[in-house]
């Protein structure tokens, strides 16, 4: 699907202070409500449960930089968590697993990018629901009933390992500093006239399923368990959080790596606070949608319009030298 139009957004510096500030916020008072948690233990579960929204944003953060919105990764990112959780019975499994997922996720790429750029505008909506639909499909299939502990050592040991800095955040902020590294050479590989699908789904789609499929390894790794519920929704609110607060504008389709990073965290704070309070699933994820639909209309509140460019002026006419001109007057169809 496409997204994008004839607006930029304003104030985006102002915009992360505030964003940035809150989340500050957000972590002092998730510090005052673990009474019996550290600081320091709160700072890296706070660091921790931003990585999941914060690698589903960079997903869909390389396409939205393309005037482009994929639903499609989202369940990627459900089936790579699922693919990943029940091969994890040791490391071995765990590493079989993860090629497995990565593997799954390359025909959804092709296949999406291939009808995103081919189909009509409806037909490419309906397309991306249906491979929602797929992948969730998939989930169920797979996934075993109730809820699975992962046993692998190296898995867990990714969240919950002790160390001053959680092996997942790591993680994050390779990847964060990685698709900061790919984006402009991305973009410059894309900016020929008339790329054809193939070109655009290599470049574009298969790094944005990857990263969602990584963003599944993620989740099972925090959780340390496989489960089906409600993947697909809880996925698709924390992306949907982690890109608005930020201020990556679904509107005009401008962001940055540094959007997604001050996003995330917000989402990860936020996440973690709701936990605190023993707030309940559903009403979390309420929470959590009204947020983003806040966040998206203070952005388009901000949105302004880009003038029009003018056509360019046809040259004036040319005419004959005037009496008692020194020579003809230059490029005069009628001097000789």
């Amino acid at each position: 699907m496409t997204v994008g139009g004839d607006a930029v957004r304003r104030g985006q510096g102002w915009w992360l202070g505030l964003v940035g500030a809150a989340t500050v916020v957000l972590v002092v008072v998730c510090v005052g409500e673990a009474s019996t948690s550290s600081a320091d233990r709160m700072l890296r579960t706070i660091a921790s449960v931003a990585v999941v929204p914060g690698v589903l944003a960079l997903s869909q953060l390389l396409l939205l930089r393309s005037k482009r919105i994929e639903p499609a990764t989202i369940g990627v990112a459900g089936l790579g968590a699922v693919i990943l959780g029940v091969n994890a019975s040791d490391n071995g499994g765990m590493l079989f697993g993860m090629l497995l997922a990565l593997l799954a996720a390359v025909p959804f790429a092709f296949l999406s990018g291939f009808l995103s750029l081919n189909a009509q505008t409806g037909h490419a909506l309906f397309s991306a629901v249906a491979l929602l639909i797929g992948a969730e499909t998939l989930v169920g299939d797979i996934a075993p009933e109730g809820t699975v502990l992962v046993r692998s050592s190296w898995l867990t040991g990714l969240d919950y390992n002790g160390a001053r800095i959680p092996g997942l955040f790591l993680i994050g902020v390779a990847l964060f500093l990685a698709v900061a590294w790919y984006l402009p050479r991305q973009e410059r590989r894309l900016a020929v006239p008339e790329p054809g699908w193939l070109r655009v789904t290599v470049l574009l789609f298969v790094p944005a399923f990857l990263l969602a499929a990584v963003a599944g390894f993620a989740f099972t790794a925090r959780i340390g368990s496989t489960t089906q519920a409600g993947l697909s929704r809880e996925f698709m609110i924390v992306c949907l959080l982690g890109l608005t607060a930020g201020g990556c504008s679904l509107r005009s389709g401008e962001g940055t790596v540094l959007d997604v990073a001050v996003g995330s965290l917000f989402a990860g704070a936020l996440e973690t606070l709701l936990n605190l309070k023993n707030v309940g699933f559903s009403t979390q994820s309420t929470i959590l949608c009204v947020v983003a639909v806040l966040f998206i209309f203070a952005d388009l509140a901000r949105l302004r319009r880009t003038p029009a460019s003018e056509p360019p002026q046809p040259p004036p006419p040319a005419y004959p030298p005037l009496p008692g001109q020194p020579g003809p007057v230059a490029d005069n169809p009628y001097a000789r």
